[in-house]
């Protein structure tokens, strides 16, 4: 394994599974040991500016460079709380001929449901070994600015902008960018590295909102129920039910939007339904978000002797439209790509980042990619190759920056 492989390998071996449910900073410990660590390594390369905040976020520079302008690079050190992220054990698979990949009994890695995965066959992929997910989603984001930084620091005379970092935590939970200073950051445009395969240049992300619903019933015995009892787990059986499927992830794809019933509890006392909203028109959003309202509307005087309460949360932006006023970003990382012998895309990306809530607090970004795939799942895997091609990507696209910038 090369420097850029270990560096993977040693940050996803530890646990930094977010919590939703914590009411810490960063949610679980295991984040903040991560950053310890990226600290201390940050130190020892020379990068200047080293700062983690009690707020859970890692800041870095390498000043200079030349145009006055800096670039951020972005990446978040947690894993998504769905699966676990204990004890993650990644396992390489060399010389991959193309079969489906044994990870665990009952997890395996098909390419015939991952097309992406044939641009690969010859080449290394990394896996869990089937109990936990990877943690390529954002590790290997992490991974490639730390090469990316090193190789900097060794190339003196390369031309660059001056450059800016930070690490977040609880992205996959939504709070990356709940205390993340812009002011301390010092960037005037970034790059989120947090995307799949090189060739996607995301310059576009979902409308999000968290719909959260509480419903409380009357418990009564049910052999004494008639005409007292009101079930809050049939009533959250029956919103669930309301939703159109035709409208679920699952079912959608492109630029469709959604509603997503992520979790359900309870019992006869009271239950929990947790939703997420995604759309990519900001239109498109408010007109789900109605939605919701109509149906809280409608099961509460149907349901008159119950309590339904339904909060609704903005968690993230599309950042398309404040990207119109400088394509720089976009277009630089497009002829970057291209210089990695990639054909260039500019994509949407069916999900969000911290680029995506950082883009409307004054700092476009943009969103590249690492190299990895069915993030969130015992079956999430990372291409040697796809995330080798990321860092060139990434280095391509500062060059470029440089270029231009002392023109």
């Amino acid at each position: 394994m090369n420097e850029l492989v270990r560096r993977f390998v040693r940050y996803a071996e530890m646990d930094t599974r977010s919590d939703p449910s914590s009411f810490s900073v960063p949610s679980t410990p295991g984040q903040t040991g991560l950053l310890a660590l990226l600290r201390d390594e940050l130190l020892e390369m020379g990068v200047e500016g080293v700062h983690l905040d009690q707020g859970g976020v890692l800041y870095g520079s390498l000043p200079g460079g030349t145009g006055g302008v800096t670039i951020g690079l972005i990446a978040h050190v947690d894993t998504a709380p769905a699966v676990s992220g204990h004890g993650v054990r990644p396992v390489v698979h060399g010389e991959w001929d193309g079969s489906p990949i044994p990870i665990a009994d009952g997890v395996v890695l098909d390419p015939g449901e991952c097309p992406q995965l044939e641009l690969y066959k010859g080449g290394t992929i990394v896996t869990s070994d089937g109990t936990t997910l990877l943690g390529a989603d954002d590790k290997a984001g992490v991974a490639i600015i730390m090469e990316a930084l090193r190789h900097m620091i060794e190339t003196p005379g390369m031309r660059r902008p001056g450059i800016a970092v930070a690490f977040t935590t609880d992205e996959e939970i939504g709070r990356g960018m709940d205390s993340f200073s812009t002011a301390r950051f010092g960037a005037d445009f970034a790059y989120t590295i947090d995307g799949e395969q090189p060739g996607s240049v995301d310059s576009a992300t979902f409308n999000a909102c968290r719909a959260d619903w509480r419903i409380t019933g009357i418990e009564v015995h049910p052999g004494s129920a008639c005409g007292r009892l009101v079930n809050p787990v049939r009533i959250a059986a029956e919103l669930i039910s309301m939703l159109k499927p035709e409208e679920m992830p699952e079912n959608s794809s492109g630029e469709e939007g959604f509603e997503y019933p992520m979790e359900v509890s309870g019992d006869t006392e009271a239950a929990t339904v947790q939703m997420i909203i995604r759309d990519f028109t900001t239109e498109g959003l408010a007109a789900r978000v109605h939605r919701m309202h109509s149906l809280h509307r409608y099961l509460s005087e149907k349901h008159e002797r119950a309590v339904i309460g339904l909060e609704i949360r903005n968690q993230y932006s599309n950042p398309r439209d404040t990207l119109r006023a400088d394509r720089r970003l976009v277009d630089y990382a497009m002829q970057g790509t291209e210089r990695a012998g990639i054909t260039p895309c500019e994509t949407s990306i069916r999900g969000g980042t911290d680029g995506s809530r950082l883009s409307f607090m004054g700092v476009p970004t943009v969103n590249l990619p690492t190299g990895g795939g069915l993030f969130h799942s015992r079956r999430e895997w990372l291409a040697v190759q796809g995330l080798e091609t990321s860092l060139a990507v990434l280095l391509n696209t500062i060059d470029i920056w440089g270029e231009n910038l002392a023109e």
